[in-house]
């Protein structure tokens, strides 16, 4: 049976949200509303091969994204072609979006599926009212107006490219960002809200908090296969990140590429390769390659962090569960090629950097810069172990 996906009433929903104003209750439902807007060519998407959840949506949102962009730099155009384009993605997939409902969701089974979607809207209410929290504990601080400025250049330019929406004043690229796929995902937020970048970044981890906890709770569910194990996950990071450390935690700062790598792309990317190590489907492998893809652009060395357990993962089923050692290896290649891709690209952007071979006067800058961040001297230096304590107390207990 044909039936006309939900997601489409993101688009009336920021109509009406931009006839409030642009502060208070209405900033949010706005930048709500926008968020909601951006990832819809992704939920379109993910329909179409047959998938539902949150992962694989914002997965097909950022390669969406990735694609508008690239077109955008590549002729120097502005904002508006990267829009024009996301719609049109749309646009092309909403036909193969109606065909019926998907078969394949993200995560659990079928005699499951009410329950959970149950349970993970409850999961999806929590991050809300948790959003709401933080908006009285928003804060701009540290890297913070790095990546807003590299927001605005995108939001307000003209004529885009990589180099004149750059970080330095020699037109270099920072290797972690040189690619600013995030930062397009908030300076689009700003333009379909039609509000200020700065707005975005102190106020987004309102409307991003919801998505980073369905994301973690897909991600246990997947993994340990049960709801209520979803839900654990959920608590366990939420304690970790959010709690622990006080006055909202890392989640004040979870507009920024760092923090959106560790806590919205990590657990979609972790949520599709153990769905897939489940049920191998070709959608969910292309999902799977989509959030490697992003995640190697959004912030480079995560997508080689995630690497490093998820081989641990391969290893232990090739000993115990020989018959689903196929699926975790295609899995592997999903997160390996476009990660390689993104590192062969980032190279010699890594190579033309002074902190890649830092030179003496370069090393004590950085001691200057980052005081009681590193220890040792200028020829033999490391992190400051005390820089663990900022995680909390239940960082520490697991350490320990």
């Amino acid at each position: 049976m044909r039936r006309v996906p939900l997601v489409l009433l993101a688009v009336p929903a920021l109509a009406l949200a931009r006839l409030l104003p642009a502060d208070g209750a209405g900033l949010e439902l706005r930048l709500g509303a926008a968020c909601a807007c951006l990832m819809l060519p992704g939920a379109l998407i993910s329909r179409a091969v047959r998938l539902r959840g949150f992962a694989p949506a914002f997965a097909w949102a950022l390669a969406a994204l990735l694609f508008a962009l690239a077109i955008t730099f590549a002729v120097h155009s502005s904002l508006w072609l990267t829009l024009a384009i996301m719609g049109a993605v749309g646009v092309v997939a909403l036909p193969f979006a109606v065909r019926g409902m998907p078969r394949d969701r993200v995560p659990g089974h079928a005699a499951r599926h009410g329950r959970d979607d149950l349970v993970k809207l409850a999961v999806v209410a929590a991050g809300v009212a948790f959003g709401i929290a933080l908006w009285f504990v928003a804060v701009l601080d540290g890297d913070a107006f790095f990546h807003l400025a590299r927001v605005r250049k995108l939001e307000v330019f003209g004529s885009l490219s990589l180099r004149n929406v750059g970080e330095f004043r020699d037109a270099s690229l920072h290797p972690g960002y040189a690619f600013p796929l995030w930062h397009g995902f908030l300076a689009l937020i700003a333009r379909l809200a039609d509000v200020d970048p700065i707005a975005v970044g102190r106020n987004g981890p309102t409307v991003l908090a919801p998505l980073s906890f369905a994301l973690f709770y897909e991600a246990g569910a997947a993994l340990f296969r049960s709801a209520w194990a979803g839900v654990a996950v959920v608590i366990a990071q939420l304690s970790l990140t959010g709690i622990a450390a006080g006055h909202g935690g890392s989640f004040t700062s979870l507009a920024l590429p760092a923090t959106a790598a560790r806590q919205l792309l990590v657990p979609a990317l972790l949520a599709l390769f153990f769905t897939h190590v489940r049920r191998p489907s070709h959608g969910l492998l292309l999902s799977t390659a989509a959030a490697a893809g992003g995640l190697a652009l959004v912030h480079p060395t995560y997508a080689l962090f995630v690497g490093v357990p998820l081989v641990g993962f391969a290893l232990a089923r090739a000993l115990l569960v020989r018959g689903e050692l196929a699926p975790v290896l295609t899995g592997l290649a999903a997160l390996a090629v476009p990660t390689a891709l993104a590192l062969a690209w980032l190279r010699p952007v890594v190579e033309a950097t002074t902190v890649h071979n830092p030179s003496g006067e370069e090393v004590r800058r950085a001691f200057a810069q980052y005081p009681g961040q590193l220890a040792g001297t200028t020829d033999r230096y490391h992190v400051a172990e005390r820089l663990f304590t900022r995680s909390g107390a239940v960082a520490i207990a697991g350490l320990v």
